[in-house]
């Protein structure tokens, strides 16, 4: 008979470390390009930056909790070891809100700065101040949820109540609807914008699943929803134990698939180094996302700002010559111009200029017919030919 005590903490403890090095690897390739390869570090990179901080104290307060008994029974646990896991339960609340939150703005902000139609921008805004405002009412209820806060972990103490665990679960239900409506609204948009876009299908196929990654954490929303429940149950250091795996799984998903979106430079290289791609890489652009065929600067401002303009570049100059439609090109060069975006093509140019000398006169001079004389010289010129609109080269 066995005399081993019940313990899934090792389980949640495993998972923890997974999903946080799946996040800090994604984080840091993320940080690398958009620092060193395109050198546009902007307001998504640093939210999402600030999401890994937060995720790392989830992770840390979590696995914390398990040396002090989350995954196992009360019964066998010691009166200070329900104290400090349930302790380690409450900052997860709030550090989990705060992950999701800021996660949430990144991949919006990010979208935001891809898209120039005004219908396009509103909707990403209203799921944006949605996750905003679901979150903060699920981080502060989360955190008074007892009065004084910490009856929450020492219940001990005389007087002390907390909130029905059913509107914790019912601000929780409220969170995931408005988290899977935004994770799926972020990855609809993507399609919409890409395929708008004068590029060939191959090129739409490949960027769409790339841009729309970020809704890939709503798997692990689906999955925790049916344990949600056991926030009623006693026990809970035990019964909880689900919905804090899947939680972990939530938000490791959220920054990794969020950070995946921005990699394309880097995926670029690695496919023309290991023969998935015939595309070699060439010179990056200043700024934006992606990598383009020649450097270039602008010197004025367009009708959009510069930031927008260099990250709508990702969908439209990121690829290669021979990724874009021939046949569109020419027909739309205006319409791309007045979203923003610049094309260079680097031409040799050979200038023919004709020159025409007559001259009379009398007497004659030496080495000078009267006849007129053609001179053809020609004066080979290679510059730079920009097509773009609104932009002075």
């Amino acid at each position: 008979m066995s005399t081993s005590i019940p313990n899934r903490g090792p389980q949640l403890l495993a998972v923890n470390l997974t999903f946080f090095s799946l996040a800090a690897i994604s984080i840091t390739l993320r940080c690398y390009v958009r620092t060193f390869m395109v050198k546009a570090f902007g307001l998504d990179d640093w939210l999402m930056l600030a999401a890994s901080v937060t995720f790392a104290l989830y992770t840390s307060f979590s696995s914390a909790g398990t040396f002090f008994g989350t995954g196992r029974h009360d019964a066998d646990l010691t009166e200070e070891g329900i104290r400090k896991a349930r302790m380690c339960w409450w900052f997860c609340y709030l550090t989990y809100a705060l992950t999701m939150v800021l996660t949430k703005i990144s991949i919006g902000w990010f979208l935001l700065r891809v898209t120039t139609q005004k219908l396009h921008i509103w909707i990403i805004r209203i799921a944006i101040i949605a996750t905003c405002g679901s979150g903060a009412v699920f981080f502060f209820v989360a955190m008074f949820q007892c009065s004084p806060v910490h009856f929450f972990w020492d219940t001990r103490i005389a007087g002390g109540t907390c909130v029905s665990p059913d509107i914790i679960i019912g601000l929780t239900i409220v969170f995931t609807i408005v988290s899977v409506a935004s994770d799926f609204t972020f990855a609809i948009l993507p399609g919409v914008i890409v395929w708008n876009l004068q590029l060939n299908k191959r090129t739409k196929f490949l960027l769409i699943p790339l841009l729309a990654m970020g809704c890939v954490a709503s798997a692990a929303v689906i999955a925790r929803f049916p344990y949600l429940p056991k926030f009623r149950e006693d026990n809970f250091l035990w019964n909880t134990l689900d919905i804090a795996i899947w939680s972990t799984v939530e938000q490791g998903l959220a920054i990794t698939a969020g950070s995946l979106a921005t990699l394309r430079p880097l995926l670029k290289i690695f496919g023309h180094y290991f023969g998935w791609s015939t595309n070699k890489p060439t010179g990056m652009s200043g700024r934006g996302y992606g990598l383009s065929a020649t450097p270039h600067k602008r010197t004025q401002k367009s009708n959009f700002s510069s930031s927008k303009a260099d990250d709508v570049e990702l969908l439209a100059v990121a690829t290669d010559g021979d990724e874009r439609d021939p046949e569109k090109t020419a027909a739309h060069s205006h319409s791309r111009s007045n979203e923003g975006m610049s094309i260079q093509i680097k031409r040799d140019i050979t200038v023919e200029i004709h020159r025409e000398i007559k001259v009379e006169s009398k007497p004659r001079l030496m080495g000078v017919t009267e006849n007129p004389s053609n001179e053809s010289i020609n004066y080979p010129v290679t510059g730079y030919n920009a097509y773009d609109v609104g932009v002075s080269r």
